[in-house]
């Protein structure tokens, strides 16, 4: 090995040991925000309260075919895309430790 490939070795492998804590920050950021959206603004991310509030008639006409149920499955579904980003990353990383640690040792 070349004197590069060490040292490149070694900022991946700090960066594999924090990746931990910046996908648990993000993920952690991610629900924090649905779980305000639940609670401060359901029209955006709750199904049910979309379906209440159309069979109580209250939204008006334009919000209520914009917001029907497409606006809920969409933001729920951009948020598990992104916590699936998250696994997919981890795991990534977690392959490319595992393989660097075998490297090291020849």
């Amino acid at each position: 090995m070349n004197s590069d490939i060490p040292l490149m070795l070694a900022k991946r492998q700090q960066f594999i040991q924090r990746w931990p804590l910046i996908a648990l920050t993000v993920a952690g950021i991610t629900l924090g925000f649905y779980a305000w959206a639940f609670i401060q603004q359901p029209i955006l991310v709750n199904p049910l309260h979309v379906i209440h509030l159309i069979q109580t008639n209250g939204l008006d006409s334009a919000t209520q075919s914009l917001l029907s149920i497409v606006a809920p499955i969409l933001f729920l579904a951009i948020g598990a895309l992104l916590l699936l980003l998250l696994l997919f990353v981890t795991v990534g990383l977690a392959n490319e430790g595992r393989l660097i640690r075998l490297i090291e040792k020849k």
